[in-house]
């Protein structure tokens, strides 16, 4: 198809539009984020478990959505017959005419700041779950020590008998 200025100028648009439906699919991202933040310190697990859906959902969306992104851009990458290494959104920004320049560049900001707050909470939300699994892999093998072993051995009236492998020692202590 032979471009003219109307329809890369459509190109524009639609690319444009694409980075504002990214923007927001980011921005929810980052919200997910935090919400997943607030359950795993209230360790409300099926709220966790449920914005683990929504945070899966949007990044499958995404990934979905990068086809048309990498065909807008090779479609303005190939009318200005950018050099590779221009072949960024800075280098696009550098580029292209009013409006698009500004829209561009307003986007860039707004996805440059809201990635950055999403990298911050996400190492956040991991430093929480982390202690989270130690505290419960700790609590996990204390209860190990504590559970009765059984090998289908059994006293005279047909019972089960048990052994611990550690007794608990406040008990012994007090009586």
């Amino acid at each position: 198809m032979i471009k003219t200025e109307t329809t890369i100028g459509a190109i524009l648009d639609a690319l444009c539009d694409y980075f504002d439906d990214e923007l927001e699919r980011q921005q929810n991202v980052l919200v997910v984020c935090r919400a997943i933040g607030r359950a795993a310190r209230a360790q409300d697990t099926e709220y966790l478990e449920a914005k683990t859906e929504a945070l899966q959902l949007l990044l499958r969306e995404a990934v979905a959505a990068e086809k048309v992104r990498l065909e807008l851009v090779g479609d303005v990458v190939d009318w200005y017959q950018l050099p590779e290494d221009e072949q960024t959104l800075s280098g696009l920004i550098t580029q292209v005419p009013m409006p698009w320049e500004q829209r561009m560049r307003e986007f860039q900001v707004l996805m440059r700041a809201t990635l950055e707050s999403t990298r911050r909470l996400v190492r956040e939300n991991n430093q929480v779950m982390k202690r989270s699994m130690s505290v419960l892999n700790r609590t996990l093998s204390a209860m190990a020590l504590c559970q009765p072993e059984s090998h289908g051995n059994y006293n005279e009236q047909g019972g089960d008998i048990s052994r611990m492998k550690s007794t608990p020692t406040l008990i012994d202590q007090r009586g």
